[in-house]
């Protein structure tokens, strides 16, 4: 046993040696080739300088949220007698939701109608009072008293004219004192009873009869105004009735349900909430520098991975004047339709807004352009010389980067073999165009 370890040992030292050996001879080898290759034209690949369109895209995250969220409530407090739709069902605008006890109500509003037909029976027979206070009675009262004052006013004038024949007749000497004076006495009866007369009929017009009138008349107010208070509080149960039916306010999908048949409901109380879903909102928030190039209107390409991998379009709806205080950033509202309803409120969305674009501008490889410490630069070839060019870049997308000038188009770029490059290097060209 230990002669095997030994030998085992001794092959092993071999084969290592043997290893070194080959080695040292490979890097000796390989020196020696780096050393002809360097005076050799290197080998590299060119595609000539093209122009064409770039563009530049900024993302930014937002959080969908439904376009309408409605929280659905109850006017009135109450025991709720059935309710008709669970979370996740789909309702139209004037869908019955649920129902409050209305037995109380109900009666309520029996009663009501019964006090109503009384107060109206009350304004017909106050009505017929006023009739009546107005009607025949008065009319030939009036007569007699209008009749009185003729009467009066014809002895008046008859006394008067007798009077003042005889004042002549008197100063004439024509009758004796006792004859003038029994004249006068008849005139001074006659005016005395044409004022009691006249006074009789104006207080008939003015006086009793308004008074008559006046108690109907306000009787027939009074009975008015029962009828009207009792017809508010019938139209106040009707409409608290009404109240005890729940309806869906827009067109949407049940978010949240909060009752069940038989629990106490108040109008403090959210037991319901309806979301419109069929378009959706992502609110983000831009920089300064992007919030000039979006506009009402504008349509934008939104990822949201959770709802699919195929793009969505939004609509710009709101864009924000003024930045938010705090974070200094302008909030964007953007519109989605969701007719399939396929995009959740709370998913994440990615929403891409042009920032940069350039048409007609030299285009090459993102990766022919190298650097160093005096800035970027690329490598093209003429006559078999590869000549160093600092060059200025713009937009980067993708693989491909806008370059600003340092090229013209039609130049053989170098695109392979540039990093073995120096200014005027001998190339060979071993294939021309992208692989």
């Amino acid at each position: 046993m230990p002669y095997k370890r030994s030998s085992r040992q001794r092959s092993f030292s071999c084969l290592l040696l043997i290893v070194l050996f080959f080695t040292f001879f490979s890097a000796c080898s390989g020196s020696n080739q780096t050393d002809d290759s360097s005076s050799a034209p290197t080998p590299v690949r060119v595609i000539p300088v093209t122009r064409g369109d770039i563009d530049n895209y900024t993302l930014y995250t937002g959080i969908v949220k439904p376009e309408k969220q409605v929280p659905v409530v109850s006017a009135i407090s109450g025991l709720v007698s059935a309710s008709y739709f669970e979370v996740g069902d789909r309702v139209k605008k004037g869908d019955l939701l649920f129902t409050v006890k209305s037995d109380e109500i109900e009666d309520s509003i029996r009663i009501l109608e019964e006090q109503l037909k009384a107060a109206e029976a009350n304004i017909a027979l106050a009505e017929t009072g006023v009739e009546a206070a107005m009607g025949s009675g008065f009319e030939a009262q009036k007569l007699q008293y209008e009749s009185a004052l003729k009467s009066a006013e014809y002895n008046y004038v008859f006394a008067k004219k007798l009077l003042d024949s005889s004042t002549l007749l008197y100063e004439a000497k024509k009758i004796s004192v006792f004859e003038y004076d029994k004249i006068k006495n008849q005139f001074e009866q006659a005016q005395n009873a044409l004022e009691t007369a006249r006074n009789s009929y104006e207080l008939y017009i003015d006086s009793v009869s308004k008074d008559t009138a006046k108690s109907a008349s306000d009787q027939l107010n009074q009975a008015r105004a029962a009828y009207d208070a009792l017809k508010m509080q019938l139209d106040s149960a009707k409409k608290k009735l009404d109240y005890t039916k729940v309806t869906s306010p827009i067109d949407g999908i049940i978010a949240g349900k909060e009752i069940i048949t038989g629990s106490l409901i108040s109008n403090t109380m959210v037991p319901y909430v309806i979301i419109d879903m069929d378009t959706v909102q992502i609110a983000i928030s831009v920089t300064e520098q992007v919030i000039n190039k979006i506009k009402k209107g504008d349509m934008l390409e939104i990822s949201i991975p959770a709802a699919g991998h195929q793009p969505f379009r939004g609509e710009v709806r709101t864009v924000s004047p003024a930045p938010d205080g705090k974070t200094l950033t302008y909030n964007v509202l953007i519109d989605v339709p969701n007719e399939e309803n396929t995009i959740k409120p709370g998913m994440t969305a990615k929403v891409r807004i042009l920032t940069e674009q350039r048409k007609n501008t030299i285009l090459v490889p993102l990766n022919s352009v190298l650097s160093d410490n005096y800035g970027k630069f690329v490598f093209i070839i003429k006559n078999d010389i590869a000549e160093k060019r600092a060059v200025d870049t713009g937009i980067i997308k993708d693989d491909m980067v806008e370059i600003l000038g340092g090229i013209e188009t039609g130049e053989l770029l170098v695109i392979k073999g540039q990093q073995f490059l120096k200014h005027n290097s001998a190339v060979t060209i071993a294939g021309e165009g992208l692989e």
